[in-house]
């Protein structure tokens, strides 16, 4: 009897940790298709912000359904996921690389996903727990795209992922919630954040040389542009999973390029039409499997 939850959005019960944490899977039409393994993508929304409204904003949730992966929607406690920058002591903090993990197991007993094509996509705090995970869960995830943050400056400096992870990044260069060149967010939003402050993160170009390093991305970097505002740097190596690309939207903000939901421009800066993030984001993890 084929057990194969029927497509659609399904609230998803989870307990990790003795804490209720459920998350929300989106099951596509292609789920019932006899013998066909679906790939798995995570998308980890930003600090502040809920899943189910980030998904609105990136239009993940309706990609799945057209393109045939599974789209899993976890949630921060709080809203803020632990990547690494919050100084409180491990213990205090919630075990969301276990969550996550937790959260790729629970799917793929619920449906038939692929174990090579497990993806993580991220903004902001979830593009840099997204970091996390590809240092610490690289045997299991097969590529990683970030919009708009990197990777804590502790975690940088002490990861060591088990393999090559091919990584996306996106970010803008007038970024003032991430910085391009790394450190703590500034201007007129982190005045007006009531919630607690994160730690510094890495730069973005010290970032992709850390990949280009750990991945043997020797081969790069390859230039490319997009009119008006968009400069593309890859590197490859050995293998596929040694691709490195990032993106560097000039005078672009803290936001989802492409989106039909822009953030206000006041808080976050400009976002750019140029391209659209979502659908590139996919076309990039697609080409990778483990």
């Amino acid at each position: 009897m084929d057990t194969t939850p029927p497509a659609g959005r399904h609230a998803c019960p989870l307990i990790h940790g003795g804490i209720d944490r459920p998350y929300l899977l989106r099951v596509p039409a292609a789920a019932g298709t006899a013998g066909g393994r679906l790939p798995l993508v995570l998308e980890l929304h930003g600090r502040g912000i809920s899943a189910e409204t980030f998904d609105r904003m990136t239009g993940f949730g309706a990609l799945a359904g057209e393109a045939g992966f599974a789209l899993a929607l976890p949630s921060a406690v709080g809203e803020i996921w632990n990547d690494g920058r919050d100084a409180a002591p491990e213990g205090r903090r919630p075990d969301d690389f276990g969550y996550l993990a937790a959260v790729i197991d629970d799917a793929a007993a619920r449906l038939p996903i692929d174990p090579r094509r497990i993806y993580v996509v991220g903004m902001s705090n979830g593009a840099t727990m997204a970091g996390r995970l590809a240092c610490e869960l690289a045997e299991r995830v097969a590529a990683v795209a970030q919009v708009a943050g990197t990777a804590a400056v502790g975690l940088a400096a002490t990861c060591r992922p088990a393999g090559p992870v091919p990584i996306l990044s996106i970010h803008g260069s007038a970024d003032d919630v991430a910085p391009y060149a790394g450190g703590v967010r500034r201007g007129l939003r982190s005045r007006v954040m009531i919630r607690r402050a994160a730690g510094p993160s890495v730069g973005v170009d010290d970032w992709a040389r850390f990949w280009i390093a750990a991945n043997g991305a020797a081969d790069g970097p390859t230039l490319a542009t997009l009119s008006p505002d968009t400069t593309i740097r890859t590197w490859h190596g050995p293998t596929p999973s040694s691709e490195v690309a990032f993106y560097r939207i000039e005078g672009g903000g803290h936001t989802w390029p492409g989106s039909r939901f822009a953030l206000p421009a006041m808080l976050f800066g400009r976002t750019s039409r140029t391209f659209d993030a979502t659908q590139l984001i996919w076309e990039f993890l697609a080409g990778h499997a483990r």
